[in-house]
């Protein structure tokens, strides 16, 4: 049916067909703008040829979608801001579109190996980018590698390489063995090794738990005869990179850890600044319990008095700072350099120097001396990356030993551009209702691979797409941080292998 819509044995069709995948994948990389563009027109080709040729669409998931989709703009016109969330939600039937255009496009084996070849080449210029970008310092298109180390190759200060590879891994691996290619066991080795690399390099943490459960799934991919061999080979090279090349290691797990268990040896929920995320996000969701205060809203209501967490932040002990002795408050800006410092001098210092009678100019010439010399001045000091909550003291107030001196934290609030948690993300800005569909799909996937994985232990059946539920499982765990559900670019990749699970009910 589908290959009269598109004729693939027209020579001009078919280099037109491989063109559009071919940079369709290129422009994933290098034109968010171009790649999103690509969408839109796939889903307008979708909408004329189911209305001029009636194409009746047998999907629960098309139907789930659409009505995913009329609820969110119920949501939006219930929303605190409506107009924000609208101008989100009207173009997003888009996503919807694209992949069952998408499903029509590869109707044929040939447009699927022109992709899984696309990928091959693209995941190939990453990793000689990659190399090159760590042993130059810049990549080919000279991007400098970020000074926290992380490697992000041609996606540059967007530092989204990992995650790149984690939402696309699971596709090429599909496609390896829905198409039975020739050497796929090799193929699969191979790719699982570049995509690790890739992954471990740019040290996204997220990215690199999300293609470990998809890791995890492909191995119900491999024939059971195979299944020892293959795996070993897979886990002893993962072994080996890690031994071999430590240094990402130190974020991955050291800086994980650190940030689960802060100073004060409390467990946090994967970071103090998530906490205050969500934090916020529940308060925004107490307020619209039902209908959330409305796609992409998070960045407009999170610094609003109604939502903040300004409170929790000054009423937190690890956060306050209380004076060691008796004697004079004094604080300063240092401005050439951003930082901020305090002094409490001792009486005797104080009115040893007369400080209070000098000039600035004096009294800080004077306090950089005591800094180096006076063990018994008491300072404190931090850049200017901490935000500083300020008691009532003024410069030279008596101040008590014990009393609070200042409140010092890095944020002044949880504000984000989203909650960076998509179940979270779901209560403040679509509400009760709109996480109803989210826990309804998590439930479809965590059912659907479960029941592959058993087919596979008890009877040995392999289906392909189990790895696709085992992406859709790890990218939706409420264990790990998220990007934004309603970003364009996120959207594309995490709609994009949906579209191989209706390829393989279509089949």
């Amino acid at each position: 049916m589908f290959k009269s819509f598109i004729k693939i044995e027209s020579s001009k069709i078919g280099i037109i067909k491989k063109t559009f995948i071919i940079f369709f994948i290129i422009f994933l990389i290098f034109s968010r703008f171009i790649v999103d563009l690509f969408v839109v027109l796939g889903a307008l080709f979708f909408l004329f040829l189911k209305i001029k040729n009636n194409i009746k669409i047998n999907s629960n998931i098309f139907l789930f979608f659409i009505i995913f989709y009329i609820y969110l703009i119920i949501s939006a016109f219930n929303s605190e801001l409506p107009l924000i969330s609208l101008s989100t939600i009207l173009p997003y039937i888009r996503f919807i579109l694209f992949i069952f255009f998408i499903q029509i496009y590869f109707c044929d084996r040939t447009s699927l190996k022109t992709l899984l070849y696309s990928f091959f080449f693209i995941y190939s210029l990453l990793l000689i980018d990659v190399v090159f970008q760590i042993q130059i310092g810049n990549n080919l298109l000279g991007y400098e590698a970020d000074p926290s180390g992380r490697i992000s190759s041609f996606f540059g200060r967007k530092l989204i390489l990992g995650s790149f590879i984690s939402k696309t891994f699971a596709i090429v691996i599909f496609l390896i063995f829905y198409l039975n290619i020739k050497h796929k066991y090799f193929a699969y080795v191979i790719t699982i090794l570049i995509s690790t690399f890739l992954i471990y390099v740019s040290r996204e943490r997220a990215a690199f738990f999300v293609f470990l459960g998809i890791l995890f799934t492909s191995f119900f991919l491999i024939e059971k005869k195979y299944f020892l061999k293959i795996t070993s080979i897979v886990l002893l090279q993962i072994i080996l990179l890690f031994f071999f090349y430590q240094q990402p290691f130190q974020r991955i797990y050291h800086h994980t850890k650190s940030q689960l268990f802060v100073e004060s040896k409390r467990f946090t929920f994967l970071s103090e600044r998530h906490e205050l995320h969500y934090l916020t996000a529940i308060k925004i969701f107490n307020k619209h319990p039902f209908f959330g205060g409305g796609a992409n809203s998070f960045r407009y209501l999170c610094d609003k008095e109604a939502y903040s967490v300004k409170d929790l932040i000054l009423n937190d002990p690890k956060n306050s700072f209380f004076s060691k002795n008796d004697g004079y408050f004094y604080f300063r800006k240092n401005f050439p350099y951003n930082h901020y410092e305090i002094f409490v001098l001792t009486k005797e210092l104080f009115e040893k120097y007369n400080i209070k009678n000098y000039d600035d100019n004096t009294i800080l010439e004077v306090l950089s001396k005591l800094r180096e010399n006076e063990k018994s001045l008491e300072y404190y000091f931090w850049n200017h990356n901490h935000t500083l909550y300020m008691t009532n003291y003024k410069n030279f107030d008596y101040v008590k030993k014990g009393s609070l001196l200042f409140i010092k934290n890095e944020f002044d609030n949880g504000c984000n551009t989203h909650p960076h948690h998509i179940f979270i993300q779901f209560i403040s800005e679509v509400g009760f209702f709109g996480l109803i569909f989210l826990l309804v799909f998590y439930f479809y996937i965590c059912k659907s691979l479960l029941i592959k994985i058993l087919q596979y232990i008890k009877k040995g059946i392999v289906t392909n797409d189990v790895v696709i539920f085992g992406y859709f499982f790890a990218v939706l765990s409420p264990l790990i941080p998220s990007g934004n559900f309603f970003n364009n670019y996120y959207s594309i990749l995490l709609y994009l292998p949906l579209t191989f699970v209706i390829l393989c009910q279509r089949k």
